[in-house]
């Protein structure tokens, strides 16, 4: 992380670390741990970040030491083709979806997200549902707990949707590509925030 640039950039928003923090949904202390090197940012906070910075993602990902600068390029674009990502509600739905959103749990940490891939469609979560991801719970996942996780690797990273079997995540899809296993050792496959709900409109 290049707590230098990122510093940078944050006096340039005119932004603080309380600003920051309220923007991924945690407290300024995760902003702190991520400028000094104690806890990895994931990607769905380097875009919220870079969003909020007002600087390109792949500038981010490339600082933050998620990807080296050719690999940030391609990551940046296909960023929205992991197995679920953050939800933003349409305008013309906002108002109802925030409140079906609001009596399922939503609150800060508590995030709507969407799903885009069929990884869990034997399990009944399809492509297109909503799912609220609450990150205070990413360390105190059970087994069975469906989670999102990210994977990483040298070519950058991946979100997933997936079941906790300790010490794996595994799918429950017909498709063979998702067949694969990943053992979370907390530096190559991390546990993002787990599942509390799940709908479909």
């Amino acid at each position: 992380m290049d707590s230098q640039w990122f510093k940078q950039q944050q006096k340039r928003a005119g932004l603080t670390s309380f600003d920051l923090g309220d923007a991924i949904g945690r407290d300024r202390s995760v902003i702190s741990k991520i400028l000094n090197g104690y806890q990895r940012m994931t990607l769905d906070q380097a875009r919220i970040l870079a969003d909020r910075l007002g600087v390109p993602l792949p500038l981010m990902l490339e600082k933050s030491g998620l990807a080296d600068a050719p690999t940030a390029q391609q990551l940046a674009p296909g960023f929205s083709e992991s197995d679920a990502a953050p939800y933003t509600p349409q305008p013309a739905n906002e108002q109802r979806e925030r409140q079906i959103a609001t009596v399922m749990g939503q609150r800060p940490g508590v995030d709507v997200w969407r799903v885009k891939s069929r990884a869990l469609a034997l399990a009944g979560v399809l492509e297109g549902d909503f799912i609220l991801v609450d990150t205070h719970a990413a360390e105190r996942v059970r087994p069975g707990d469906v989670v999102i996780a990210q994977i990483y690797n040298p070519r950058g990273a991946t979100t997933v949707l997936r079941r906790f079997e300790p010490p794996v995540l595994v799918a429950a899809s017909a498709d063979p590509a998702d067949a694969r296993v990943h053992v979370v050792d907390g530096v190559n496959v991390v546990i993002m925030g787990r599942v509390s709900a799940a709908w479909r409109i």
